[in-house]
């Protein structure tokens, strides 16, 4: 947990869409007929959460058996207590519909966010997903 005034992005992976079949959990495989969320974890220490400081997250996935292509980026900002983040600690999730973005079969990709929180020398984390691939279903 990061101090009162501090924030934290702690963990970035990817998982079903479907959790109540496949348990909300991080997975290495996604079928591709599968939609799938991009999950960030992250913590607001009291005072910051407190005071609504106004954040920004960013997230991509790249392709990393093709030079590194991008084949998705998204972000979303607000202001900490907002029904994004409506707690000290929370997951934040992108639901990646199927078919939606280019994939290549057993491909290596990777999930990258970063997090911005404060306007005024704002605090700044990022992280990487593990490596994870699609496959036929």
């Amino acid at each position: 947990m990061p101090s009162t005034h501090g924030c934290e992005l702690s963990c970035v992976y990817v998982r079903y869409s479907d959790t109540a079949n496949y348990g909300g959990i991080s997975e290495e495989s996604i079928n591709d007929d599968q939609s799938f969320d991009l999950c960030l974890e992250l913590q607001a220490g009291l005072s910051i959460f407190n005071g609504g400081a106004a954040y920004k997250l960013s997230v991509v996935v790249n392709d990393l058996s093709d030079s590194c292509t991008t084949v998705y980026n998204s972000s979303r900002a607000g202001s900490l207590g907002d029904p994004r983040w409506p707690t000290m600690a929370t997951t934040f999730s992108w639901t990646v519909p199927a078919g939606s973005i280019p994939l290549a079969h057993d491909h290596i990709y990777q999930a990258t966010a970063v997090m911005s929180v404060g306007k005024a020398d704002p605090i700044v984390g990022s992280a990487q997903s593990a490596p994870f691939i699609f496959t036929k279903s």
